[in-house]
């Protein structure tokens, strides 16, 4: 039977875990544990940059969940996996470091969230990085534990979507994380020399030897103990048994967008319409929990080629193949360093807009519709994201069972508004890769292809077509209204000695990949936490 009672217990051992069981741990006076429920992270399979092109779909570090079907995309059930492992979804993902738009953190804070402006929140961001690009900027970090830094060999197919985005007035950008967000340019990863930086490799690893902190996997949280409204400790599960951890201080739910909102249903706390639905008694109300779910919805145009110049699998480039196998083993290099997300940008579909609306990750190789890996073939695709969504959904449980997949309704497109911005934008994202400047390349548009022209062509594409960009945030939201599960200290409202540390406070979602602001809020949380022990 593992140890039954820590001081801390972080839930959860993905990014904001990571982070967490780092720095807790760093007071040899207290005692974390971290629990996760899935395997550790030592698989090779998950360490080549490559890997975020078969990562999504490998099971034994995944949760397979799937949306409930979307009303607005002709009735699709959406793939949503989440990383079941060490580092969680950043063991698995596309690796992008992308803040957001600074204006975002400041409407946080606007809405009743002190202590969450761009200001308060960029000295968390700088902590946790290792910029190797920007050593020098008062907006980067360079001694923190999280490599980042832009690929060192691009595909110089690259180089065609920067000068027909040239053609079209828009900005060269070196740094999305900088002064401005707007623009194109070669975005920078989570990873040293082609391999993948994730969470637990960052902020994990190297404390791991601590014997103040404990690391368990392959356990099942089934509830937070709540006796008097105060968390004891937690409800576990491994295999067949069964057993209780105690936390003589706090529980901290780490465990992402879906995973938190139901952990706190499990136990009791929720609305008590969904609970009763599920037949568990209500503990604690708290109507918000599990509701507002946002993610960024995104829709991709795929061209074909005869050039071999862009990534892709074929008989005639096998020894190319080889040799970038060879290339990656030496020197870190080529295909199988590449997240294959190399470069991309950020633009507004109108000229009022105060910030960027859409994203662009523009692909130098062919695949398949995601979650699917390389395709056999050459090419190169357009994903165009639309970074703020009104359209909002939920996640529910159906029962007690922490085995059984909650009900997630991401409701995308549900908003018109949402519809009609992805349109005109997914409509300039064709006219970019229609440039002559591709034409060297000998390009094939074969999705959606020629027959699609109208406003409704391009509507029924999108519906048919249209993914999550795999960033679902919201639904333990953070804020002061009826709705809020958390307050800005990320304490559950109501109850005592349990907080929520992970995307799932987001109020608002931001304007980008999310890993990063995951990472931070962590960071926050932790001094947040370690302010009440010195008191």
């Amino acid at each position: 039977m593992p140890e039954s009672e820590f001081d801390y217990l972080i839930v959860g051992g993905g990014s904001s875990g990571c982070v967490l069981a780092n720095r807790l741990s760093e007071n040899q006076n207290i005692r974390v544990c971290l629990i996760e429920a899935g395997p550790s992270d030592k698989s090779w399979f998950l360490k080549p940059a490559i890997s975020v092109m078969y990562a999504m779909k490998y099971k034994k570090y995944t949760s397979q969940y799937f949306s409930s079907p979307q009303h607005s995309m002709n009735g699709r059930a959406i793939h949503i996996p989440r990383g079941k492992t060490l580092g969680g979804t950043s063991s698995i993902n596309g690796m992008l470091y992308v803040r957001g738009h600074p204006s975002d953190y400041d409407s946080w804070a606007e809405n009743g969230n002190i202590g969450w402006d761009w200001q308060s929140v960029l000295p968390y961001f700088k902590k946790s990085e290792k910029n190797h690009n920007f050593k020098s900027s008062k907006l980067h970090g360079t001694d923190g534990l999280l490599n980042v830094r832009k690929l060192d060999d691009p595909n110089s197919v690259n180089q065609a979507y920067f000068s027909s985005a040239k053609k079209m007035q828009f900005p060269f950008n070196q740094d999305f994380n900088g002064i401005e967000q707007e623009g194109v340019g070669h975005y920078q990863s989570t990873m040293t020399k082609g391999i993948r930086n994730s969470a637990s490799v960052a902020f994990l690893r190297p404390v791991k030897h601590r014997k103040n902190l404990t690391i368990m996997t392959n356990i099942e949280v089934e509830g937070v103990s709540l006796e008097n409204s105060q968390a004891t400790g937690i409800r576990v599960s491994r295999g067949n048994t069964k057993f209780e951890i105690k936390a003589k201080k706090e529980v901290l739910l780490c465990a992402g967008s879906i995973g938190s909102p139901s952990i706190l249903m499990r136990s009791g706390v929720g609305s008590p319409s969904t609970l009763s639905k599920a037949e568990i008694n209500v503990t604690h109300p708290l109507p918000g929990v599990g509701k507002n779910l946002q993610d960024h919805v995104s829709c991709t145009i795929y061209v074909k080629t005869s050039s071999r110049s862009p990534y892709g699998i074929s008989f005639p480039i096998l020894p190319k193949l080889a040799a970038w196998g060879f290339d990656y083993l030496l020197r870190r290099r080529g295909l199988f360093a590449s997240n294959i997300m190399e470069c991309g940008g950020f633009f507004k579909t109108e000229k009022s807009l105060q910030h960027p609306n859409i994203q662009h990750i523009f692909m130098p190789a062919f695949r398949q519709p995601p979650p699917n890996m390389l395709a056999y073939g050459h090419g190169y695709s357009l994903n165009t994201i639309l970074l703020r969504p009104k359209s909002t959904g939920s996640v529910k449980i159906k029962s007690a069972n922490p085995s059984e997949a909650p009900i997630i309704d991401l409701n995308m497109l549900d908003a018109v508004e949402d519809l009609e911005a992805l349109v005109g934008a997914i409509k300039t994202s064709r006219q970019i890769l229609s440039s002559s400047e591709f034409s060297h390349l000998k390009p094939n548009e074969f999705r959606p292809g020629p027959e699609v022209q109208t406003d409704e062509d391009w509507k029924e594409y999108i519906r048919a077509n249209a993914q999550t960009v795999y960033h679902p945030v919201g639904t333990c939201k953070m804020g002061v209204g009826e709705d809020a599960v958390v307050d800005s200290n990320l304490r559950v409202r109501g109850l005592r000695n349990l907080r929520v540390i992970d995307a799932s406070i987001m109020p608002r979602i931001v304007g980008g990949n999310t890993n990063a602001p995951t990472i931070m809020i962590a960071e926050k949380g932790a001094d947040i936490i370690k302010k009440t022990l010195t008191h």
